[in-house]
C-alpha cells in the first residue's frame, strides 16, 4: 500500500512539474489574430533592432488567445540558454496572468528567426488595416448627448494637453466626461499648478470652441481585469488618432488597477477605481504626479532623481500619505543643462526658451532604436549637455509617440 501511495505521489509531482513548465523551450503554434500579429511583429522588430545595436541576443515568448496576446522578451549577452528560456517563460506567464489570459506561453522568436508556426511575416506586413471606425469598440448606449469620440477642432495651434475618459470593453459608463465632474476636477488641478508656480504658469488644456474642456470618450476593444501595463493602451490610442506630437494625452481610466496611475512621455493614465484613489484630492494628486511623468520628469539629470522620481520635496516624489503640493527641484532650478519644468512647451504662458518633451524624449529613444522621433533633426545633445543626459541607457529610454503605428 505504501508503494502505491508513493507511486501516486511521484506521478502527481511529475504531472505538476510538467504542467508548470509547459511551454518552456516549446514553439508556439496557436492561431493569432491579425491585430495581435501586427502588434507582436512591430514589438519584435523594434526590440530586435535594439539587441543588435547592443551586440546582444534576443528571445521572445508569447501567450495568445483568440483575440488577445501578451509577450515578454529578454536580451542575453551570451547565447540563449535554458536559463534564459525559463526566465522569459516565467515572466511571460506572469504578464499573461496580469492581463487575464489563462493560456500558456511559448517561444515566438529567437534572434532573427520567428519560430511561431504558421506566422507569415510577409503576409502580416502586406495586410491592410480595416477603416479606423470599424476598429473602434463602442456600445450603442455610449452614444450620449455632449459626448465626443474624437478630438474636437482646436482653438489654438500651441502645444496642449488633451484628456480622455477611458473604459474597458464591458465597463460600466459612469459618465465622467459628460457629467461635469472630470472637467471640474481637472480645472481645479490646473489651478494647483498655478499656485505651485507662484502664479506664473499652468497647463495649456485642449479646449473646445464652446469654452468647455475637450474630453474624448474611448472604450477598449478588449476586456482587461486590471493591472495592465501601458503598451496596449498606448498602441490602441495612437492607432485611434491620439498621436499628435504637439499634444500630451492623459486618460482617466474607469477601471480597477494595482497602481494609482502610470505615465510616460506622450501618454499617461490614472485608474479611477484604484485603492489609492479614494477622493477628489487623491485624483488631483495622482493626475498631477503622472502628468509630470508625461512631461518627461524626472529626467536623469534632475537633482535627486531615482528611477524617474525625486526626493520628498516634490509632488512627483512625495512620500505616501503626503497630500501637500510642491514642485521643488523640478521648477526654476537654475541649471540650463537640464530640462526645467518652467520651459515645458505645454505650460501657459510659454517661456522664452521652451522645449517639447515629446521631441526631446523621442529623439533620445530614436537614437537608440526604441521609437520614432517627430522631429528627426532635433539636436537634444546640443540643447541639454548635462553629463547624466549624455550617458542615457537604451533600456531606460522610451517614448510612446507612434508606438502603435
Amino acid at each position: 500500500m505504501k508503494k502505491i501511495f508513493l507511486l501516486l505521489f511521484l506521478l502527481t509531482c511529475l504531472l505538476s512539474f510538467n504542467f508548470a513548465n509547459a511551454g518552456v523551450n516549446e514553439t508556439g503554434s496557436s492561431s493569432i489574430s491579425l491585430e495581435c500579429k501586427k502588434t507582436m511583429l512591430k514589438k519584435y522588430q523594434s526590440d530586435l533592432s535594439v539587441s543588435k545595436s547592443e551586440g546582444k541576443n534576443f528571445l521572445m515568448y508569447a501567450s495568445v488567445t483568440e483575440n488577445d496576446c501578451v509577450w515578454y522578451q529578454t536580451w542575453p549577452k551570451k547565447e540563449v540558454s535554458k536559463k534564459d528560456h525559463k526566465y522569459a517563460f516565467k515572466k511571460c506567464k506572469k504578464e499573461a496572468k496580469k492581463n487575464g489570459l489563462k493560456t500558456d506561453c511559448f517561444i515566438f522568436a529567437v534572434n532573427d528567426k520567428i519560430v511561431w508556426k504558421n506566422f507569415d511575416k510577409q503576409a502580416v506586413l502586406a495586410s491592410k488595416d480595416a477603416p479606423l471606425e470599424k476598429k473602434i469598440s463602442y456600445l450603442e448606449d455610449d452614444k450620449k448627448p455632449g459626448r465626443y469620440f474624437k478630438d474636437q477642432p482646436d482653438i489654438t495651434n500651441e502645444p496642449q494637453v488633451h484628456f480622455i475618459y477611458l473604459l474597458n470593453k464591458d465597463s460600466e459608463d459612469n459618465e465622467w466626461d459628460i457629467n461635469g465632474k472630470m472637467e471640474k476636477e481637472l480645472m481645479a488641478a490646473n489651478e494647483k499648478v498655478f499656485e505651485m508656480t507662484k502664479g506664473k504658469q499652468k497647463f495649456r488644456y485642449d479646449m473646445r470652441e464652446d469654452g468647455k474642456l475637450d474630453i474624448s470618450f474611448v472604450r477598449f476593444n478588449r476586456q482587461y481585469k486590471g493591472n495592465y501595463g501601458m503598451n496596449y493602451p498606448d498602441a490602441y490610442l495612437t492607432q485611434k488618432g491620439f498621436n499628435d506630437p504637439n499634444k500630451l494625452y492623459f486618460a482617466w481610466a474607469d477601471v480597477k488597477h494595482r497602481d494609482g496611475g502610470q505615465g510616460s512621455v506622450h501618454h499617461g493614465y490614472i485608474f479611477l477605481q484604484s485603492k489609492y484613489i479614494t477622493n477628489a484630492n487623491k485624483r488631483m494628486m495622482m493626475t498631477l504626479h503622472e502628468i509630470l511623468h508625461v512631461n518627461g520628469f524626472a529626467w536623469p539629470c534632475t537633482k535627486g532623481n531615482s528611477k524617474g522620481h525625486t526626493s520628498s520635496s516634490t509632488i512627483i516624489g512625495g512620500p505616501v500619505g503626503d497630500d501637500s503640493y510642491r514642485l521643488g527641484v523640478l521648477y526654476d532650478h537654475g541649471d540650463d543643462t537640464c530640462p526645467d519644468f518652467k520651459d515645458s512647451a505645454f505650460l501657459d504662458p510659454t517661456s522664452n526658451n521652451p522645449f517639447n518633451p515629446v521631441e526631446l524624449k523621442c529623439a533620445m529613444a530614436a537614437e537608440v532604436g526604441r521609437g520614432k522621433a517627430p522631429n528627426e533633426n532635433y539636436d537634444w545633445r546640443k540643447r541639454y549637455s548635462h553629463k547624466k543626459l549624455q550617458k542615457i541607457k537604451a533600456k531606460r529610454t522610451w517614448c510612446t509617440y507612434n508606438v502603435g503605428n
